[in-house]
């Protein structure tokens, strides 16, 4: 992904594991350091969720983050998505184990706007 005021690139956001009989697929991102904080991240998966709700109809989404990754976390919560578990060990950061959170984001739960999602 290039930014548009000069054109860098800044980081990539893309679907995988798709599996189409299933109608789901899984998140991922990574940005540079010096993008974070400026709601690419948030932007770029909103237009992509778009993409996968509405083109591919898609009924799930699921991403994982890093339990240590606390704004990446905010990223997925902000655009709708429920965190449904932890997986134990199951990263090596920088040669450090570590555990990862799952979220998960239902088509019916799906807001593509800002718009707050409705408590449950």
């Amino acid at each position: 992904m290039d930014r548009v005021s000069d054109g860098a690139f800044i980081g990539w956001c893309s679907l995988n594991r798709w599996n189409p009989d299933y109608r789901s697929a899984s998140l991922g991102y990574c940005f540079d350091a010096a993008a974070w904080g400026h709601g690419y991240a948030t932007e770029a998966a909103r237009a992509l969720l778009r993409w996968a709700f509405d083109t591919l109809d898609l009924n799930r989404v699921q991403a994982e983050t890093d339990t240590r990754n606390v704004a990446s976390a905010r990223v997925l919560e902000k655009l709708g998505f429920v965190r449904e578990g932890t997986l134990r060990e199951d990263c090596v950061v920088n040669g450090e184990v570590s555990d990862s959170w799952v979220y998960g984001l239902i088509r019916r739960e799906w807001r593509p706007s800002s718009e707050p999602v409705p408590a449950r």
